[in-house]
């Protein structure tokens, strides 16, 4: 009982941080996949913790994740340590949404660009917003675009530092 309580929770959690990438992006509000997550969210919205729902939906999601930490772990570790935990796997699992969202989007330009199918606009739309202030920096050379490299780069970084981060509270 408590596994599948405990998948429910990592399913609830996952699709919350989906709506917090689509929020943080502002991924196209018409896409029916988004359309679906924003109807889910729309009654727990009225219990609003904050004026910004960015700032809900990222909570929620760490809330979701907690419960599931604290369901599998409380005999291991308390809760400070289990929230601290919690909090890095959120950001954590959005870093591996945009670091596989980079790579769909790459593939997706050789092999099927623009799409109709929403979720592959979906990847679309967020590897072009991730990619988008690194092209500032770095322009196109020869029709080549590098953006996607170094943002690859940054992301695998980002991860690595917030699995030391785990490794030092643990």
């Amino acid at each position: 009982m408590n596994e599948l309580f405990s998948l429910s929770l990592g399913v609830l959690s996952y699709a919350f941080i989906l709506l917090f990438i689509f929020n943080l992006l502002k991924i196209d509000y018409y896409n029916p996949i988004v359309k679906g997550f924003v109807n889910i969210y729309k009654p727990i919205s009225k219990i609003s913790f904050f004026s910004n729902q960015l700032y809900t939906i990222f909570i929620i999601a760490v809330l979701l994740r907690f419960s599931n930490f604290y369901i599998m772990y409380s005999s291991q570790y308390d809760a400070y340590t289990l929230a601290l935990i919690s909090i890095i796997e959120v950001l954590n699992t959005s870093l591996t949404i945009f670091f596989f969202s980079v790579i769909g989007g790459v593939v997706l330009s050789w092999v099927a660009p623009n799409s109709s199918h929403p979720m592959l606009q979906i990847i679309e739309e967020i590897s072009m917003k991730l990619l988008k202030p690194i092209r500032k920096f770095i322009p196109s050379a020869g029709g080549l675009d590098f953006s996607p490299i170094f943002a690859l780069i940054l992301i695998r970084q980002l991860e690595i530092l917030l699995a030391s981060i785990i490794r030092t509270i643990i």
